[in-house]
């Protein structure tokens, strides 16, 4: 995903899974139980909150652009963003 996406790989997993369910208006009980260990309320709740998390981060990543460049730079081995180069 878009660096404003799921936080970690288990939060990427329900994202992908919710999606590909959303045609058929979401996943089956009997599925997420044993995909992911807990109810299909509780998916939907964490699925919800992993789509607001990802809205507040964007919205400060809008507001404050050099802070999509730090994260970038941890994903991509550690290099510094061109910010945090400059301020040495």
């Amino acid at each position: 995903m878009l660096h404003s996406g799921p936080a970690d790989r288990f939060e990427h997993d329900i994202v992908s899974f919710m999606r590909s369910w959303e045609p058929y208006g979401g996943p089956p009980a009997d599925e997420v139980l044993p995909e992911f260990g807990m109810t299909r309320d509780q998916l939907v709740q964490r699925y919800r909150r992993i789509l607001a998390d990802a809205a507040v981060r964007r919205e400060r990543e809008r507001r404050q652009p050099w802070l999509r460049l730090d994260r970038t730079a941890l994903r991509e081995g550690g290099r510094q963003s061109p910010r945090a180069a400059s301020a040495r």
